[in-house]
């Protein structure tokens, strides 16, 4: 008999006998090279003897004191078992090893967990210990040669609701982080990280879009709010991690976004400044300086952070996740990216496809609101200060996107009125002392804060404040946010918009009065898409631009669009009208601007003080229109279908157009 023979049996014995050391020479026998698999395979089977029936039924009865061989068995087999599933040749037999006992391992997991990890009573160091193991073996069914098993593992009853439990305790309870390091628990440190494994079961979630929802919310009471909590905690604690592990980030900003799907959490993830703590994960890794070999996983933190932005900062209207992460210094820290562009230029394509959209369209088409050009514009102001752009390559695609970023942000600033204040943080701290006793003066400058900014800034104190003052002064709806949903657009927004839309109408008034003037006097309709960049402007006749392409079933917006046409229509006046209709960036919370027009006032030199025709004044008409609602999904855009907006359409077609509707004419 050979050594490793005799070294075989002596370890298959004493793992017989209960003995706890056998498994730890078990797990070094079995990583040796020299090692052959039908031995291994051996100690394999002898190692899941010690997890079958009987063992449990022992364990459960209190003839094993604390069943730590078996504990130690389950890590055991997931720290030797991934080497040889990677070989081929014996990947098979070792899954339908697992397969087959896979019923029984099930019951050791909810049996550690009901009676170890959550039971007070039971040493500290065995609850732990039992965790680990748990998680550990699960992780390792998530390996990619377990794929088939996997989804059955999943799905199993229970599981689900046992890994977000473990999940959630982590945080809860610093004993059982996986950062947090107990020598007197037996075994090695941790193998896996459990926000690894949920992050590999939320992908394959995603892949069949079997979300298991009520599994999922089971150890959170159907809580959301709790359960953002959690995810945001685990994220906070990966860059408080000293030194940083950089999966651990990468692991967690992505299960933040695939939980996000179900809005029933993303809501409450966003009123929890998700945006801002996401921002943060930017800001920390640019700043990151770590070895050749780890700077791969610095660029893919940074990746995953630009998706998750990317993909739900246009959640509701937009306007309080676009000012978060804009506060939160976005703009400094995506500038700071183009050092770790070629880290991930080997990878997919779309790896930096969320950081191009930011820069080229979400960002840019968000100045439109006063609101967030004003925050834009002190970020930008602070970046120019510290001559940060001068270090990018002006060749290269971060340059580009930045340049037509700034170009647009400080021609809307030059738009802003000249006694410019800064009425968010002003309001902001009036509703900072506001108390009970405040008079309505004070009630009200809280509610145009909240229209200002959003509630999603708003203490718990400050909105049950608010809510008293309502009452007590029968004041009626005047929060137009609940919850961090904004119902309409603020007012100084609104006029600023205006102000937008009359300025690009005055830059186009020549193109747009030669084809006008071919339509006479029939009115001409104005179609302009801010929610592309550069937004694009077409003019055309009534039948060439008929009804916004939208919904069918938004039959109120068409209603509202006829109305519009039949005042032209009967105009009182002689002068020719202009229909115009804007569609403005609002999330997904669509929306339109409605406008008809005489055609003096888009042209130079027109003087609204000299316009008060009460006649004239009748002919006119302004309606903002919110969209049916629109289902929201992780990449589409929201925004409904329209004319402007497709992909085959550019200015030569919207040139085509006008001169297809000036030819029927």
């Amino acid at each position: 008999m050979s050594t490793n023979q005799l070294e075989v049996k002596n370890i298959l014995d004493d793992l017989g006998k209960g003995s706890v050391n056998s498994v730890a020479q078990a797990t070094v026998f079995a990583l040796r090279d020299t090692s052959t698999f039908s031995q291994v395979y051996k100690i394999t089977i002898a190692l899941y003897g010690v997890l079958d029936t009987v063992h449990l039924q022992r364990a459960k009865s209190g003839l094993v004191a604390q069943p730590v061989q078996q504990a130690l068995a389950l890590r055991s087999l997931a720290s030797f078992v991934p080497a040889w599933l990677t070989r081929s040749l014996y990947s098979t037999r070792l899954l339908n090893t697992l397969s087959t006992r896979w019923p029984i391992i099930r019951e050791w997991l909810f049996f550690f967990a009901a009676d170890h990890v959550y039971k007070e009573s039971t040493e500290l160091s065995m609850r732990i210990l039992a965790k680990r193991a748990i998680v550990d073996f699960l992780s390792l069914c998530g390996h990619t040669k377990l794929q088939d098993l996997y989804s059955t593992v999943i799905s199993s009853p229970g599981i689900i609701s046992m890994m977000f439990s473990l999940w959630d305790l982590e945080t809860r309870d610093r004993r059982f982080s996986h950062c947090v390091q107990d020598v007197d628990v037996p075994g090695p440190p941790p193998f896996f990280r459990i926000s690894a494994m949920l992050d590999s079961c939320m992908s394959t979630f995603s892949k069949s879009e079997n979300w298991n929802w009520p599994e999922i919310m089971r150890p959170f009471n159907n809580d959301a709010a709790r359960m953002a909590a959690t995810a945001l905690d685990h994220l906070e604690q990966d860059l408080a991690e000293d030194p940083i592990d950089y999966d651990a980030i990468i692991w967690d900003t992505h299960l933040i976004t695939s939980l996000s799907i179900n809005d029933t959490i993303r809501i409450p993830m966003l009123m929890q400044h998700s945006m801002q703590k996401v921002t943060g994960v930017i800001a920390a890794m640019v700043s990151q300086r770590p070895p050749v070999k780890k700077r791969h996983l610095v660029a893919r933190a940074i990746s995953y952070a630009c998706w998750y932005i990317r993909a739900y900062v246009e959640d509701t209207d937009g306007l309080p996740w676009i000012c978060e992460v804009v506060e939160a210094g976005l703009l400094p820290a995506l500038l700071e990216v183009e050092p770790w562009l070629s880290y991930l230029e080997n990878d997919n394509e779309e790896d930096w496809e969320p950081l191009w959209l930011l820069l080229s369209n979400i960002l840019p088409k968000f100045t439109i609101f006063r609101s967030v050009l004003k925050v834009m514009g002190k970020s930008v102001k602070a970046i120019n200060a510290a001559e940060k752009v001068d270090k990018l390559e002006t060749d290269g695609p971060l340059y580009k996107y930045w340049t037509t970023l700034e170009g647009l942000l400080m021609f809307r600033l030059n738009l802003l009125e000249t006694d410019d204040v800064d009425e968010i943080h002003r309001f902001f701290s009036s509703v900072t002392n506001l108390d009970q006793q405040a008079p309505l003066n004070a009630a009200q400058a809280a509610f145009t804060c909240i229209t200002a900014a959003g509630n999603a800034r708003l203490t718990t104190g400050n909105r049950e404040a608010i809510k008293h003052i309502v009452a007590e002064y029968k004041l009626v709806e005047p929060i137009l946010f609940a919850e961090g949903i904004m119902s309409r657009i603020p007012t100084r927004d609104l006029r600023f918009l205006d102000r937008i839309m009359a300025s690009d109408l005055s830059l186009n008034s020549e193109r747009i009065s030669n084809t006008a003037e071919k339509l006479a006097p029939e009115a001409a309709v104005v179609e302009i898409d801010y929610t592309c960049i550069p937004f694009r402007i077409g003019v055309g006749s009534i039948g060439s631009l008929a009804g916004p392409d939208t919904c069918p079933c938004d039959t109120l917006m068409h209603q509202k669009w006829d109305t519009m046409v039949e005042l032209a229509r009967n105009s009182k006046t002689p002068e020719q009208k202009l229909l115009i209709r804007a569609y403005i960036p609002c999330g997904t919370a669509p929306k339109a601007k409605l406008q008809v027009i005489p055609i003096k006032r888009i042209l130079p030199g027109y003087d609204p003080s000299q316009d008060c025709d009460p006649v004239e004044a009748g002919d006119t008409f302004d309606h903002l229109y919110s969209f049916a609602g629109h289902p929201f999904t992780i990449i589409d855009q929201s925004f409904p279908g329209m004319k402007l907006r497709n992909k085959e359409m550019d200015a030569l077609t919207i040139e085509e157009k006008e001169k297809e509707s000036i030819h029927a004419a």
